[in-house]
């Protein structure tokens, strides 16, 4: 809310200026870290590297407290580059969003691990644990890195423990000078995180030896773990004494061997967006509500925020149409943005009972069917929000802020329908499914199930939600999340209500009716400022300019679609032209598209009988399959797989053997020669049609010479098997003699 963060040198209670900086990098590229705003779906999916991401919001308190964490782990395994790299991706962007509703980020911060060459979104391992410190991370690192045998990355080691054979022949199969053998118990990791701490260096190999591995802890005599062995190539072995049995220890004992050195690696690197550093100086009155930073909040809310999920349906559902609900009655909007709030709230109201789909929300949000003058900022524009860092303030800012105003905005609506309680429960269920910041709904709803059930009226919702706001306040003093030009004190001070707080007994109270009083002043209505808005009929006609680029777009990529389709088929499916009127593209009247097959078979009878004319139906004359090459259609740009047409029987009414006939003697075919239609008494026999299918195309000198051959192989094979059943009697006769 504005002035929870008001400085504690002074309340600015006329226009005073403020800095606003440019948009910062939470991370940047000093530290060794690779940004994924450039693209988050070609960096970890498919890739030859392991990839541990980050997807944070800049504005969620908590990635604030654990960006240290982050960035000393970041440090603590940059030379495990290029094996595994740490990304990053920043969610508040509003570029980025899409990349993060991709891939399922559904609140902050979101730690997924990508193996190598991962398919799809879904295939990433999340890290489920509440332990975030650096050295559980790096465990869930290697964990996940041994657990992938099938296609490691190609510049990780081997993390397996080393078996007795491989010790004995490692240096006739490796080239490494050094064998780095560390004994150890077997959960502990250090052993793989000195080999992992070698990835960028040649000359050595370091492997694991585990406890119960004991060829090997005998044939070395280890006793303590863990123990640590220098095997040379000239057979020598030495044992490694440190000053202290830490994995810093080995990693400088190894890297310090002689003939061991770093090698340069082509490693990934920083890739981000430009960021822009000018600097904006604004005047703001702190005694005023700013409609810009509302507005802001609205936006980031309805387009980033609910828009990490696809599909909207029971609580959650319900969750989204009480936040709306609430802004269509109580948000004193602008006229265009009523009227956008208005036919969302009817939108989602009709479809309370069933799934709502953010694709459909958003047309309703963006005004894609144009009909209404409704349309929303399409950015966010803080004003008394906006932080000295782009990790300070806000968007949480702008919540608070604008819930305060809608509380305040519904006690003053005299109805006694309203329920006192609509505007908490509609703010506590838009934190509990939609709020990013996960670890903040989860203290929000802490104090709502503490307290939030005894308030009775609509002005005891009111002073609920500054008290717990306070709460929240005390709770982040001092925090690393404050920023530190507006610390976060107790609201309102001083300066702004004098009479809002008393001593008693050396303490200071505060005094509910005058805080109840002020709070109503502060939030009225008259209170709001329009400063840095753009006017509503400027960002309508952008909208609608947007839109109609869009249209045009797609209405050209559909088109591109269905011309493709179009020559697909064309391909596929060449029309027949008949050349005459005998020709078989007339046979079926009425139905040019349709390409028999064969059409009649042969029958037993017509086989039997020699002096009656046979006959077949030509293939070449019929456009059973494309023509075209395999080659061509493997080149073909659209990757259409190019198929045989289906095997259609033409119908018995639509067979024309005469006409079947005459193209076959045109093109100087011999009827009796071929086989395949009989034609039987000047009409066509039709048993047996498919008796006969091997014999198309064959000739009765090819089935001759085909039985010819079949007899004269299986008397050439009984000839061989007599001739050696023979011979080997004969042998068994004259080495064996009977008695």
């Amino acid at each position: 809310m504005p002035g929870m963060v008001l400085g504690v040198l002074g309340v600015w209670l006329l226009l005073s200026a403020v800095l606003l900086p440019g948009q910062a990098h939470f991370y940047d590229e000093h530290d060794p870290l690779v940004s994924l705003e450039k693209g988050a779906r070609s960096l970890l999916l498919n890739s030859s590297s392991c990839f541990f991401a980050q997807f944070f919001a800049s504005w969620c308190g908590h990635c604030s407290k654990f960006k240290p964490s982050w960035l000393k782990l970041a440090d603590d395994v940059k030379d495990w580059r290029p094996a595994i790299y740490l990304g990053v991706l920043d969610c508040a962007q509003e570029s980025n969003s899409k990349s993060c509703n991709e891939f399922g980020v559904l609140g902050y911060p979101t730690l997924m691990f990508f193996n190598t060459y991962t398919r799809k979104p879904s295939d990433a391992i999340k890290y489920k644990k509440l332990d975030r410190e650096p050295k559980q991370l790096r465990r869930f690192i290697i964990d996940n890195l041994e657990a992938h045998k099938e296609s490691p990355p190609p510049a990780c080691p081997p993390l397996e423990p080393i078996s007795a054979p491989e010790v004995d022949y490692f240096f006739e199969n490796n080239d490494e000078a050094y064998l780095v053998l560390i004994f150890e118990q077997p959960k502990e990791y250090m052993a793989r995180e000195v080999a992992m701490d070698m990835v960028q260096y040649q000359g050595v190999s370091v492997r694991r030896v585990l406890q119960d591995q004991t060829d090997l802890v005998e044939r070395f005599k280890v006793t303590l773990f863990p123990t640590g062995f220098i095997l040379c190539r000239n057979g020598s072995i030495s044992r490694i004494n440190p000053k202290v049995e830490s994995r810093e220890q080995y990693r400088d004992l190894v890297r310090a061997l002689p003939g061991v050195k770093r090698v340069t690696q082509n490693l990934i690197g920083w890739s981000a967006n430009p960021v822009d550093d000018t600097v904006v100086q604004r005047t703001v009155n702190s005694s005023a509500i700013y409609m810009a930073d509302l507005e802001s909040s609205i936006h980031y809310s309805l387009r980033v925020e609910i828009a990490r999920y696809s599909t909207f349906n029971g609580d959650r559902l319900k969750a989204l149409i009480n936040y709306v609900s609430a802004l269509n009655k109580y948000f004193p909007a602008r006229p265009y943005l009523s009227t956008l709030l208005e036919s969302l709230y009817s939108w989602l109201y009709e479809r309370r009972k069933s799934m709502v789909l953010y694709k459909d929300l958003a047309d309703v949000v963006n005004s894609k069917d144009q009909e209404q003058n409704a349309v929303l900022t399409p950015h966010v524009n803080y004003v008394w929000c906006q932080g000295s860092k782009p990790e300070f303030r806000g968007f949480p800012c702008s919540v608070w802020t604008l819930f305060h105003l809608l509380t305040v905005r519904a006690a003053e609506l005299e109805s006694e329908y309203i329920n006192p309680q609509e505007v908490l429960r509609a703010m506590r269920s838009y934190v509990r499914y939609f709020f990013g910041c996960r670890h903040c709904a989860e203290h929000f709803e802490e104090m709502a199930k503490e307290s939030m059930s005894s308030v009775r009226s609509r002005e005891e919702s009111i002073t609920w939600l500054w008290a717990s706001h306070n709460r929240v306040n005390k709770r982040l003093a001092g925090d690393s999340t404050e920023d530190p030009k507006f610390p976060k004190i107790q609201w309102p001070p001083k300066e702004l209500c004098p009479d809002c707080q008393e001593m008693v007994d050396d303490n200071v109270t505060w005094v509910d009716t005058a805080v109840l009083s002020f709070m109503k002043k502060h939030f009225a209505e008259n209170n709001l400022s329009h400063d840095y808005l753009e006017d509503e009929a400027v960002l309508l006609e952008n909208q609608r300019r947007a839109t109609s680029r869009v249209r045009t777009i797609r209405a050209a990529e559909d088109e591109e679609t269905d011309s493709k389709r179009q020559t697909v088929m064309d391909v596929t499916n060449p029309p027949v032209k008949a050349e005459e009127p005998g020709d078989i593209a007339t046979v079926a009247k009425g139905k040019p598209n349709h390409t028999p097959t064969i059409i009649k078979m042969k029958s037993n009878a017509a086989l039997q009988d020699e002096k009656k004319q046979e006959d077949i139906l030509d293939l070449d004359s019929v456009h059973m399959f494309p023509r075209r090459t395999l080659q061509d259609s493997n080149s073909h740009k659209n990757r259409y797989v190019i198929q045989p047409e289906r095997m259609l029987d033409l119908p018995d009414s639509e067979f024309d053997p005469d006409a079947v006939k005459a193209r076959l003697l045109k093109r100087g075919v011999d009827a009796n020669s071929v086989y395949g239609m009989a034609l039987q008494n000047e009409g066509v026999n039709w048993k047996g049609r498919w008796v006969r299918m091997l014999e198309v195309g064959f000739s009765r000198l090819d089935i001759s010479i085909c039985v010819i051959l079949y007899f004269l192989t299986t008397m050439c094979l009984l000839s061989m098997y007599l001739y050696l059943n023979f011979r080997s009697r004969l042998r068994q006769r004259r080495f064996c003699p009977q008695p």
